[in-house]
């Protein structure tokens, strides 16, 4: 069987937090950024926060440690320049805080990195934008209340530990679905409470799966209608790219 991990990114967040880092923000003891050199044709490497304190993104676009940084999509994130989102500006970024760190601690040192080496400032806000939501169907919704939640046959990590083992929310699905449709994914299915649940649907071209949208349907009675919401976005105000180490 074939298991793919997915992350959870809420869509919410405070709006009124400015994106730029203070004087009591955590940063790394050391840290390299570099431009991936024009022959370098390593694999891309995206280990992003370790226990261990260590942040590594070789050859990555920047937009992806960006949206690690701030835990957005990257529909969440306007007003970049191009080159943001460009893998022939792709950098080698290698960070250690010298001491073990918990993911929140380490995702505020990448904040701190992007302020300190990309110049970044940048804020908070509300824009309406196009979504979908998610809605019931006419039939009832085929969940289980609590059980566990099977999603494109995931159903383990990496350590062979059961996840969604007393099910997930609504919003959670919601959010995984995001990763899977053109447009943020709203739940407004108005059900509180875990759901266990099972759903499998395409993640690529030539995949005879059906797609995300007919899965939710025909698996779960729900469904996916357009419309439009405020979404969470994080404005670029000013970035620039970084000197290299010497």
């Amino acid at each position: 069987m074939r298991y793919v991990m997915l992350a959870l990114v809420t869509l919410h967040v405070d709006v009124n937090v400015l994106a730029q880092t203070t004087a009591t923000t955590p940063t790394f003891e050391v840290a390299s950024v570099k431009p991936r050199p024009p022959a370098d044709t390593h694999p891309l490497r995206f280990d992003y926060c370790q226990p261990s304190g260590r942040f590594t993104m070789l050859g990555t676009p920047v937009a992806w440690s960006l949206r690690y940084a701030y835990q957005l999509k990257d529909y969440q994130v306007v007003g970049a320049p191009d080159w943001v989102r460009d893998f022939h500006d792709a950098y080698n970024i290698e960070a250690a805080a010298g001491r073990p760190v918990t993911a929140d601690e380490c995702r505020l040192m990448v904040q701190s990195l992007f302020a300190e080496r990309f110049k970044l400032k940048a804020h908070r806000e509300q824009r309406e934008s196009s979504v979908y939501f998610l809605t019931l169907d006419r039939n009832p919704p085929k969940l289980r209340e609590g059980g566990a939640a099977r999603i494109n046959g995931v159903h383990i990590d990496a350590t062979g530990t059961r996840m969604w083992a007393d099910g997930i929310t609504l919003a959670e699905l919601a959010s995984i679905l995001s990763n899977r449709t053109d447009r943020p994914v709203v739940d407004r299915t108005g059900l509180q409470g875990k759901w266990g649940m099972t759903i499998d649907y395409s993640v690529e071209d030539g995949d005879d799966r059906p797609n995300v949208y007919t899965a939710v349907r025909e698996q779960l009675g729900l469904r996916l209608e357009p419309g439009r919401a405020p979404i969470d976005m994080l404005v670029i105000d000013h970035i620039e790219k970084p000197t290299p180490n010497e």
